[in-house]
């Protein structure tokens, strides 16, 4: 069985809580179900099953699930070949996760998604980034926001808490890439 691993994840107890949980399942079984359009019951099996571990990290419980999340995204997005970029900066805006690109962002922001994850609570601090992000994307409907638990801004949100829509992501974020014109691209590994 094929172990990840990496130097800076004794750094970050969240990628050894993600990392064990994928190795513990199998980088061949994640794959298969990435190929089965299983990834809802993949993204519930991983949360259901590191949940615990993340309730016990010492800080803000909205930080720990929300970066988890992003570490899953990340993951999962290069897996099933969802072209992404993660962690660049637009005029001085710091984007998350945008699908597929900032090149297409920039140039036809009507099949660029951007994905937010706000690793707070604080309702103001979130509101000033979504106007940030709002000036890089001006169609709302693609910013979706990924938090523990919605705190019911006008936004595109995914649960990981209560409704646990955060299953349904790839699902969605596929559904987004069809109805573009990158849906040329590969979608999953066969």
């Amino acid at each position: 069985m094929l172990q990840i691993t990496n130097k800076t994840m004794s750094e970050s107890p969240i990628k050894e809580i993600l990392y064990g949980q994928i190795n513990s399942i199998s980088g061949q079984k994640i794959q298969v179900e990435i190929s089965e359009n299983n990834t809802a019951s993949l993204i519930r099996q991983i949360m259901d099953n590191c949940y615990p571990e993340i309730i016990k990290l010492y800080g803000d419980q909205y930080e720990n699930f929300e970066a988890f999340a992003e570490s899953l995204m990340h993951y999962l997005l290069t897996n099933a070949l969802i072209p992404s970029q993660r962690k660049v900066t637009l005029k001085t805006v710091e984007i998350d996760i945008v699908i597929p690109d900032v090149r297409t962002l920039v140039l036809s922001p009507k099949n660029a998604l951007v994905i937010f994850f706000p690793k707070t609570s604080n309702t103001n601090t979130i509101l000033g980034s979504l106007r940030k992000l709002e000036a890089i994307q001006p169609i709302k409907e693609n910013i979706w926001l990924v938090q523990k638990t919605s705190l019911g801004l006008q936004y595109k949100t995914y649960e990981i808490d209560n409704t646990g829509s955060f299953y349904n992501i790839i699902n969605d974020i596929n559904g987004f890439c069809a109805s573009k014109t990158q849906s040329k691209f590969k979608i999953f590994k066969v």
